[in-house]
């Protein structure tokens, strides 16, 4: 799956949202309602086909926990990336990890997270999806890929 390919997906699926499922936006749902919608719009795209899956929220990594070695910890963390294009229970498809935000939250941790997923698990594709009402109240629609 290239990049080109997966940025229409994403951008298909942000099309519905705001055609099909503006009142969400309007009352500032959290997150994960976001997260649910825009899944579900990108599930319907016909490049997603086995073995890919897409998973939103999926913790596994084979039979154990999603960890990633993250910046300052001594520790591997658990992990909760909001929607994944892979094969469940290899590495040999990982594709895409996605994380969705607000307008102006910080999308720092979130970087760090995602490239530690291209460079520990080697998704090729992941970045932020940014949804929402602005300050001002303006609707911002943007993918923000993260490269290295």
């Amino acid at each position: 799956m290239t990049r080109d390919e997966v940025a229409a997906i994403v951008e298909a699926a942000l099309t519905r949202l705001v055609r099909y499922d503006y009142q969400l936006l309007d009352l500032k749902v959290c997150e994960r309602a976001l997260q649910f919608r825009i899944a579900h719009y990108m599930a319907q795209s016909r490049l997603i086909r086995r073995p890919l899956t897409l998973d939103c929220e999926y913790n596994r990594h084979w039979d154990e926990e999603k960890l990633l070695w993250l910046f300052g910890n001594p520790r591997a963390s658990k992990v909760f990336p909001d929607i994944l294009i892979h094969e469940r229970n290899t590495d040999a498809n990982n594709m895409v990890a996605l994380e969705i935000k607000r307008p102006d939250q910080s999308l720092h941790r979130d970087r760090e997270k995602l490239r530690a997923f291209r460079n520990q698990l080697m998704y090729p594709h992941v970045g932020h999806i940014i949804i929402g009402h602005n300050r001002q109240g303006q609707l911002v629609r943007e993918v923000r890929w993260v490269d290295g």
